[in-house]
């Protein structure tokens, strides 16, 4: 495809489940453009734009998966994306923190907690308030980390999660919240996870559900189809990857997300133009102010390495 001078190359994608390629049904087109990968489009929790890849969903397991994909270097837009939901983060430490002490529930958070794409570190602040005795950083965006407090930044680190950048059997919580539905090899990055914890640990995910509610009525309108996103996980795909990648003791369930209204409002169907207007207005001063628990069509998963 050629969008004025350039020629923008794809790639075909395989089912990170099954490894299948061709196997599946076609659910929505695609909806792309020119300006559909850049760093800015890549940057965590931008205003909803709907770009987004052909949906297909696998006949073998279910899994969603964005296919074809355009064959661009994602950890090089990673790298330079930034980091845009500063008005959020105490919401998002609170929720967080609910889920690790979910995944830990009755045992007390202690030890070693690894976060996989913590954006500026935020949550590992909160995670040495909750009790962990030393807290690491994985976070491929440089904006996000030069952004941390100087007593998280040196907990922290700018690269991709992978098996050379932290040691085998050294965590006793991996944390990794919406990131799994943008890698390109989820379920490796479930098995690299799996070989850094230590025996008994546990890991602790958040990502979207493609079988929410609100995903099932506004489709493509729903901010979850996004040119982020290479895959999409359901209750039962996303504890078939955890199982495929050897964990045990799997819990998955929906969640409730603490955010402001004015989040809620960026996230709404409704015309772009309108929602800047509200979002530009004096009256989001407000919105930024009344914070709600909300089920937002997230999904907690949760499984441990055997002892």
């Amino acid at each position: 495809m050629k969008w004025g001078a350039t020629e923008m190359r794809y790639r075909k994608t395989g089912c990170a489940i099954c490894e299948t390629f061709d196997n599946s049904i076609e659910v929505f087109p695609e909806n792309i453009d020119s300006s559909s990968t850049t760093p800015e489009i890549f940057s965590a929790r931008r205003l909803p734009d709907r770009r987004y890849y052909r949906w297909v969903r696998c006949t073998v397991c279910n899994l969603f998966r964005s296919d074809p994909v355009l064959d661009i270097n994602l950890s090089e837009l990673y790298t330079k994306s930034t980091f845009d939901y500063g008005s959020e983060v105490l919401g998002l430490k609170k929720t967080y923190k609910r889920l690790v002490q979910m995944a830990l529930k009755p045992e007390r958070p202690q030890g070693h907690i690894l976060e996989v794409g913590g954006g500026n570190g935020f949550f590992l602040e909160e995670a040495l308030n909750m009790g962990f005795d030393s807290v690491e950083g994985v976070e491929p965006s440089i904006a996000a980390i030069g952004m941390a407090s100087p007593e998280i930044r040196k907990y922290m680190r700018v690269a991709m999660f992978d098996d050379q950048c932290v040691a085998d059997n050294s965590s006793d919580v991996i944390a990794i919240f919406h990131t799994l539905d943008h890698l390109e090899q989820p379920i490796e990055m479930l098995k690299t996870a799996y070989q850094k914890l230590s025996r008994g640990g546990k890991v602790v995910i958040a990502v979207h559900n493609v079988e929410a509610v609100s995903a099932r009525v506004l489709k493509t309108r729903s901010p979850i189809f996004d040119v982020e996103h290479t895959y999409l996980f359901s209750p039962n795909t996303l504890k078939t990857a955890l199982e495929s990648a050897g964990f045990e003791n799997i819990i998955v369930k929906p969640y409730f997300n603490l955010y402001s209204l004015s989040y809620i409002t960026h996230l709404l169907p409704i015309p772009r133009n309108l929602k800047k207007r509200i979002l530009e207005s004096k009256l989001n001063n407000l919105l930024l102010k009344v914070k709600i628990w909300i089920p937002l069509g997230n999904l907690f998963a949760t499984g441990s390495k055997g002892k």
